[in-house]
């Protein structure tokens, strides 16, 4: 189930994307990275400084902030590069082509890994979509987006993010996640709700959040 949900999101961006030529799809590209890197760096912060607004809800936040960072980002920089380039680049129609349809193929990839990135952090179970979101393993017929991304982002932006406090490999990222989603089952099996009903801090060590 989960795969499919996966498969479905790349060829719901691929599809949009092919529409589009090499010059539109090439700045969508730089953008969707631009703002998951943004997205990945800030959303830590972010999310403390809106737990703090409502600690009830503190499952809601990391999964809230990388979202919220990433479409700001996102449609801002969207703005701007069509404000910049009002004139698209000229090239050979094989070439806008086949290039726009390379471009699309990588901007699913790229908007995919970041998803399927961002689920570890999503306020659901530990091993949600009938156990198809396992972390410890390879998911997607082994291609793994999701250690893509965080591989991409360490390579990039040399630090640590989300659910685990300088996490050093992906595997201690995706333990952090784990906690936190475990505490969130257990935190619905107690109280019958997702809000968190205690001050937080039992919670926070043992998930490791910023």
């Amino acid at each position: 189930m989960f795969t499919v949900v996966v498969i479905f999101i790349f060829a719901a961006v691929l599809g949009t994307a092919m529409r589009e030529g090499l010059w539109s799809n090439t700045l969508r590209l730089f953008n969707v990275i631009f703002a998951g890197l943004v997205a990945s760096t800030l959303g830590p912060s972010v999310a403390v400084t809106l737990r703090g607004l409502a600690p009830s809800r503190v499952f809601f936040f990391n999964f809230l902030a990388l979202w919220l960072i990433f479409w700001i980002v996102c449609g801002l920089l969207q703005i701007s590069t069509n404000k910049l380039s009002t004139v698209k680049v000229k090239f050979d129609p094989k070439v806008n082509l086949y290039g726009g349809y390379a471009m699309a193929f990588l901007l699913a990839c790229v908007f995919t890994s970041f998803a399927m990135f961002t689920m570890h952090q999503a306020p659901l179970a530990k091993s949600f979509m009938f156990n198809g979101f396992k972390s410890s393993e390879r998911m997607v017929m082994g291609t793994a987006p999701d250690r893509q991304w965080y591989t991409f982002y360490s390579y990039v932006g040399g630090g640590a993010m989300g659910g685990a406090t300088e996490a050093k490999s992906f595997d201690e990222y995706r333990r952090g996640c784990d906690n936190f989603r475990s505490a969130l089952e257990e935190n619905v099996k107690r109280t019958g709700t997702t809000a968190n009903r205690t001050d937080g801090s039992a919670l926070k060590k043992r998930a490791h959040i910023h």
